[in-house]
């Protein structure tokens, strides 16, 4: 193989110079981009990502400083339609006064009950369904009067299942009215205390272990 020097170069024509002048060049470029450029290039790219997120986050907490009186707002506004909820819900000592209540309109309503008999609480989520089956008997005014003072109870009371016939003594009228006889379920609600229930199971607990 011949000795290439620089003579050896000079002596080549010109398009053969520039070849390897371009080759070299290239070779060069290729050089930087391997061994410095490419990694650069993707520490730059990283570095962009993290900037990027970095910039959507301080965008979020933006958009939430901006919007913090009105969160502050809206949260006190649901702490005060909770509350608003819970006092139509009666605890416990509430419940044989609302059930009298329920009992007493009926009689004021000018109606006789057959039979008021609470039945055993279901338990939801937070509160508690007490049904009270009753069977009333009167007018169809004196009915109707009764269910719509009840309808104003502030307190929620919900009457369903309910079924109207004929009174069986066919002799009594009032007021040239048929009698009637209604059964319904009167359903209320009672909130449930939960550090109240959380002390009957520490209390029960505690039993045993005597």
């Amino acid at each position: 193989m011949a000795n290439i020097n620089v003579d050896t170069l000079v002596k080549l024509p010109r398009i053969q110079k520039i070849a390897i002048l371009a080759g070299i060049a290239v070779l060069l470029i290729g050089l930087y981009w391997f061994l410095l450029y490419r990694g650069q290039a993707e520490k730059l790219a990283d570095k962009r990502a993290v900037l990027t997120k970095k910039q959507q986050e301080l965008n979020e907490q933006k958009m939430i400083l901006a919007n913090l009186p009105k969160f502050r707002q809206e949260t006190q506004e649901m702490k005060v339609k909770r509350q608003e909820a819970l006092k139509q819900l009666p605890n416990k000592k509430d419940i044989d006064k609302l059930l009298r209540d329920v009992s007493s309109n009926a009689v004021d309503s000018g109606l006789e009950v057959l039979l008021f008999k609470p039945e055993k609480e279901v338990k939801k989520n937070f509160y508690a369904e007490i049904p009270v089956v009753l069977k009333l008997t009167g007018s169809y005014h004196d009915l109707g009067l009764f269910y719509d003072k009840v309808a104003n109870f502030p307190r929620i009371v919900n009457i369903t299942n309910i079924q109207i016939d004929r009174a069986k003594s066919k002799s009594k009228e009032i007021s040239g009215e048929n009698v009637l006889q209604a059964s319904c379920t009167a359903k209320t609600y009672k909130f449930i205390e939960e550090q109240a229930g959380g002390d009957a199971k520490k209390n029960g607990k505690k039993k045993k272990k005597k």
